[in-house]
């Protein structure tokens, strides 16, 4: 049995990063929502990880059906995930930063 795991995903289930969403900015020009992108990454960060803790209960309390493998898997897409949504993160504050040295 295989535990779900929430969020995208990409070939043969390994996790992808989520799409960007684009929205109309000033200008008619397309701009990235870095902030819903943030949020749906610490949501799917913080899915894998609850997923990751009840599949390592499961198999902790002797689950026949939840195996070894199954826990490192779980565990390592939630690690994955965490990673993700700090790299996410520092590249919006680089950007923030960035953009608030730039003369006007």
């Amino acid at each position: 049995m295989s535990l779900p795991i929430t969020g995208t995903t990409g070939i043969n289930g390994i996790g992808a990063a989520p799409e960007l969403q684009s929205e109309t900015g000033i200008r008619g020009n397309q701009g990235a929502d870095f902030g819903a992108a943030l949020g749906k990454a610490l949501g799917n960060a913080g899915a894998a990880e609850r997923t990751a803790d009840e599949a390592e209960k499961k198999f902790a309390a002797g689950d026949p059906q939840i195996g070894i493998h199954e826990v490192m898997i779980a565990a390592e897409k939630a690690q994955i995930a965490i990673k993700y949504a700090v790299t996410l993160k520092n590249k919006m504050i680089e950007a923030y930063k960035e953009l608030m040295s730039t003369p006007v």
